[in-house]
């Protein structure tokens, strides 16, 4: 995926992706990720994969982040 903004909706909501290039001690790539301007994370996946498997592991990511507070 060559994009470096990247928007999915999951159940309803919109979240935005931003692509963060590696710095120099070699951490990333990450993506920034916000919803409705408010930092919600970072998510790590490389940016040489199809934009459909971008969005599974978006996804999935989501599910395991927002689920997984509701559990606390």
């Amino acid at each position: 995926m060559r994009a470096r903004y990247r928007s999915v909706t999951w159940r309803g909501q919109s979240f935005r992706f931003q692509y963060l290039p590696p710095d120099r001690e070699g951490t990333g790539p990450l993506w920034a990720v916000s919803r409705e301007r408010e930092f919600i994370g970072m998510m790590p996946c490389p940016t040489e994969i199809p934009t459909k498997e971008f969005d599974t592991r978006a996804y999935q990511w989501l599910r395991e982040l927002l689920e997984g507070a509701r559990r606390l």
